[in-house]
């Protein structure tokens, strides 16, 4: 083998555009395998065999895989194909540059869209060496995979590789054969012959040009003529021809038990030869390289016998060597590698799975039911360091748990191992609707919680069950089938595409949804592994659409339980930027506040965590003398997508309104990269920030941005309008004013919390309500629409207040105590708020969540729960004749897997 790497040079195909991956920006033989691009690696490959000459044959994205081939390999030479009419006309390139450097010794050749292992090329110089032969082609055994994406070697008698039979050539054939049996009984309809093709075409091929070759022959339910559709069948695409002799789909099948993974081995003349024989008499007018099989093996010499002995090495594994034309094909390739590496430390860490689990927190549901029913010392270290001191809360999760374990073994099996992961519901106190422009939560995590039982699935399926199946139907996907064809590395390109909408109109409303969030989110970061599945029981106690993140706690947990299974490792911030990021997936277009709470919160703890860049503050004890209260409205905060295109246009609002400035001010330009920069530490001072906010007008159409917007802005424009529908006009001042405002309040609230100023805390509670308002009682106590003021003459007044030397009007006009005009609220919202503020004892009160129902958030002294129960038993539940629903809120800690 020394010898003839040294005298031997490879030829890399690199011309393709490799539409299939989704990324028209990216070569396809550059996309990475375990971190190094496919061409590098093969390259890598081949040296490891002493092989050390190698010529590339570019044509799309020329210079991205020269750029990258030439950093790790310099010695690599490349010649241009142009136009790119097929491999073999890519090999015919190389054959010509070849023979004009005057090269006589061995050529090498394959396809830089490859995985390929040592063992493959020395196998291949093996045989090709002891047969003598002229071209040696390396042959994989059947698999899936192989069958799938492979065409089949046909092999005479005395061993001569006398053709090769692409798997789309196959299945035409297939479709051919089919249809003339059908044509025995009569003349089939074109619904029968569209029936014939989706059967036989495979699933990665492009339907639409065999069906329209076919199915141009008549209208959907009509007959085809006879005889238009003999002709069609007649036609040599639909008549494989091997050697001489004509054969059936069926026979080739049963012939065909060798694969072509395109590993190919001749001498230099007879690759000459080889390329300048092919032709491109076929319907695509492109050459192809495996028909040089063919065609050196019709070759005579003069006494009729074969000149050039074409052979056929059989590699033992079909996994030496794998191609990829779709992303979920180079998965399939990045778990191979992976697996075969052995594991590190490292990757055994933080979230940890499987293997890298202690036994306390990954253990047969058998196991963990003893745990939970013998009730003993190690479960009640674990409740009262999760939940506290509560006796009455522990039995309850104790039932919780055996429920969930009972759900999951009765479905799945009592000896399956499984983690355990709870992921509490929260109460952001302060920073609504902020996080996501660089602002602050200052939040608690609360006793009702979704508990996950989660087990290991050697295939890419989720299985998902709930104790309570009259509301949660099971739930199953593949993540694989889930991805589709999309932009590799560009979530939101996939979030935004054509394949997701179809994804979600025809599951919608489905909770399985909010699952696949969170694993198609870990599959797209983690692009080097295949995700493995699992099994999945959930029960939770979080009440729905009522503000308190139910469908969050659904993503955190399934993506913690994504993470611990499959081995994999992320921090605290990338854990929640994922969760955060996964929810868009659903159609919202949030911060992940919700999920850092979740996440990050601690047990009788206020926690803020600040964003832009991700930062956790240090945690100060929630108000002992002070109770948390959450009382449902009983309006469910909808998910509709109605509900969802009005919160995303406010999201909208803040984005184009925020361009708008930087565009109208350079001031904003220099000082302001994100809302919570509205600032009067970073402008100067409070006047100011109402001076650049009276830049901004009060409402703005859509099509007033298009005009007014300049180019740079194109992009995030249609990413904006994309995710809802057009309203009559943006608020675009008061959505600015009240992210301003509210960054401010939750800067500083957990300041005053840390003082022990709680009535001050409540008033800016109050205040940031307000900046949601969308209702306001009159003097009759009728409730009627209303909002805050943004306008002109407002903004002025607040710079006169402040210019006065009045303390009461300076102390009114301070950012944080402006509302702003954010309006997601509901009158029954604001109605609660009302009536809870209304009680002596009550600090404050405002929306919890996101808005457009939901529930309210009340801050009030202990000795006042009751009242404040009683008032709004009295004034709001009972004359709807609706169950009071008030919450006294226990905090725990944040999410994390159960280990007792």
């Amino acid at each position: 083998m020394a010898v003839l790497s040294e005298q031997a040079v490879v030829v890399i195909l690199a011309a393709g555009k490799g539409t299939r991956m989704g990324r028209e920006d990216r070569a396809k033989v550059c996309f990475e395998i375990d971190g190094v691009a496919a061409i590098n690696r093969i390259i890598e490959t081949f040296k490891r065999c002493r092989f050390g000459r190698f010529l590339v044959v570019v044509g799309a994205l020329a210079e991205q895989v020269m750029t990258t081939v030439a950093r790790d390999h310099p010695e690599a030479v490349f010649v241009y194909q142009a136009p790119q009419l097929g491999t073999g006309h890519a090999g015919r390139v190389a054959a010509e540059a070849l023979q004009g450097m005057g090269h006589a010794g061995p050529v090498l050749m394959t396809l830089g869209d490859k995985y390929i292992e040592r063992e493959a090329i020395e196998q291949l110089v093996d045989g090709y060496v002891k047969q003598q032969a002229d071209l040696a082609l390396l042959t994989v055994p059947r698999t899936r995979s192989a069958a799938a994406s492979s065409g089949r070697v046909l092999v005479d008698g005395s061993g001569q590789a006398v053709g090769i039979i692409e798997r789309v050539d196959l299945a035409r054939q297939a479709i051919a054969d089919e249809l003339r049996e059908r044509m025995k009984k009569g003349t089939p309809d074109r619904k029968a012959v569209q029936e014939t093709i989706r059967k036989h075409l495979p699933k990665t091929e492009k339907q639409s040009r065999a069906a329209g070759e076919l199915l141009g022959l008549g209208r959907t339910g009509e007959r085809i003529s006879r005889k238009a559709l003999a002709t069609v069948l007649e036609m040599e695409k639909y008549n494989l021809t091997v050697d001489g002799r004509r054969y059936t789909s069926r026979q080739i099948e049963r012939r065909g038990r060798q694969f072509n993974p395109s590993l190919y081995l001749f001498g230099a003349e007879v690759f000459y030869r080889g390329m300048a024989l092919l032709e491109n008499d076929n319907a695509q007018g492109e050459y192809y390289v495996t028909d040089v099989v063919k065609r050196l093996g019709e070759v005579m010499e003069d006494g009729g016998e074969r000149r050039y002995r074409v052979r056929t090495v059989a590699a033992e594994r079909a996994e030496v060597i794998q191609g990829f034309n779709s992303p979920d094909e180079l998965l399939s390739i990045q778990d191979y590698v992976r697996r075969r590496k052995k594991v590190r430390p490292r990757d055994r860490a933080v979230a940890g799975g499987g293997r890298g689990l202690k036994k306390s927190q990954y253990a047969a549901v058998a196991d963990w039911l003893k745990k939970v029913e013998g009730n003993g010392a190690a479960l009640k270290r674990w409740l009262r360091r999760i939940y506290g001191e509560h006796p009455e809360l522990h039995e309850r999760k104790r039932r919780e748990l055996r429920k969930v374990l009972r759900c999951y073994g009765r479905r799945f099996g009592f000896e399956e191992k499984v983690v355990i992961v709870r992921a509490p519901g929260r109460i952001n106190l302060m920073g609504r609707h902020v996080d996501h422009r660089g602002g602050y939560n200052n939040f608690l995590a609360l006793n009702r919680e979704t508990i996950a039982v989660a087990g290991r699935r050697e295939d890419d399926t989720v299985v998902a069950v709930n104790t309570d199946p009259k509301w949660f139907k099971p739930q199953q996907f593949g993540i694989t089938d889930q991805i589709g064809r999309f932009a590799w590395d560009d979530w939101v390109n996939f979030i935004n595409s054509d394949w997701v909408r179809s994804l979600l109109q025809s599951g919608a409303g489905q909770w399985g949804n909010y699952l696949k969030a969170a694993v198609l989110r870990v599959q797209h970061k983690y692009q080097d592994v295949k995700l493995r599945g699992m099994n999945v029981a959930l029960t939770g106690s979080v009440p729905m659409a009522a503000g308190l993140s139910s469908s969050s706690t659904l993503v955190v947990a399934a993506l913690r339980a994504t993470i611990a299974l499959n081995q994999l490792e992320l921090d605290a911030q990338q854990f929640v930027d994922l969760c955060g990021e996964g929810e868009w997936f659903v159609g919202s277009r949030g911060g992940a506040g919700d999920h850092a709470a979740i996440t990050l919160g601690q047990r009788g703890k206020v926690v803020q965590v600040g964003y832009y860049p991700f930062r956790v503050g240090a945690p100060i004890d929630a108000p002992r003398d002070y109770q948390v209260m959450i009382a449902d409205s009983h309006v469910k905060a909808a998910k509709s997508a109605a509900a969802k295109s009005q919160f995303n246009g406010r999201v909208a609002a803040y984005n184009l309104g925020l361009a708008l400035l930087r565009q109208r001010s350079p001031e904003a330009a220099r000082m302001v990269e994100h809302v919570r920069d509205l600032n009067p530490q970073r402008l100067g001072s409070t006047s100011a920030v109402y001076r650049l906010l009276g830049e901004a007008p009060e409402r703005m159409t859509r099509k007033e941005f298009e005009q007014v917007l300049s180019g740079e802005h194109k992009e995030m424009m249609a990413v904006s309008f994309s995710s809802h529908r057009d309203p009559v006009w943006y608020p675009v001042r008061g959505v600015l004013l009240f992210g301003a405002a509210e960054c401010r309040r939750s800067q500083i609230g957990i300041e005053l919390l840390a003082r022990g100023e709680v009535e001050r805390f409540g008033e800016l509670m109050t205040i940031s309500h307000d900046g949601d308002r969308v209702s306001r009682a009159g003097r009759d106590g009728r409730y009627a629409a209303w909002q805050a003021e943004a306008s002109d003459a407002a903004l002025h007044r607040l710079i006169g207040d402040l210019a006065s030397e009045d303390p009461e009007r300076v102390r009114g006009a301070q950012l944080e105590r402006q509302p702003g005009c954010y309006g997601c609220s509901t009158e029954e919202i604001d109605r609660m708020v009302d009536i809870a503020c209304g009680v002596e004892g009550v600090a404050g009160a405002q929306i919890a969540g996101a808005g457009l129902g939901g529930c309210v958030m009340i801050l009030a002294r202990k000795e006042a729960v009751g009242t404040v129960r009683r008032a709004l038993t009295k004034s709001y539940y009972r004359p709807r004749k609706l169950k009071p629903a008030i919450i006294e809120c226990t905090t725990v800690e944040g999410a994390r897997l159960a280990e007792f």
